[in-house]
């Protein structure tokens, strides 16, 4: 089962695997990684289509790995960073726990 296979993961990708994303959302955690983008700036670092970017961080603020912020420059507009990592780790095994407790009632 590649998804319980830790060897040679770092911190990261068990988050990633946790959060079950997918290769784009992957790029575009990379790509905020202790910065501040908008959905244009994304979508020309990962060069896809503003649209398909916009769906991935719906799914990763859905996911709570995210964070985006209003702002306002003669119109609003939003920006998207990555949490603090230590506050992500806690997340992740939060997530992970509560996976955790519903597998295990269900096999009972």
């Amino acid at each position: 089962m590649e998804f319980f296979d830790l060897e040679g993961k770092e911190d990261e990708d068990i988050i990633f695997d946790i959060f079950d994303l997918n290769s784009l959302q992957k790029q575009i955690f990379d790509e905020l990684k202790n910065k501040q983008l908008t959905v244009q700036e994304l979508a020309a670092e990962v060069d896809r289509n503003r649209s398909t970017v916009q769906r991935a961080l719906q799914d990763m603020l859905n996911k709570d790995i995210i964070m985006r912020e209003g702002k306002t420059d003669k119109t609003v507009y939003y920006v998207y960073t990555t949490l603090p990592f230590e506050e992500l780790k806690n997340i992740a095994k939060q997530a992970l726990d509560s996976w955790h407790n519903k597998v295990k009632s269900k096999l009972q």
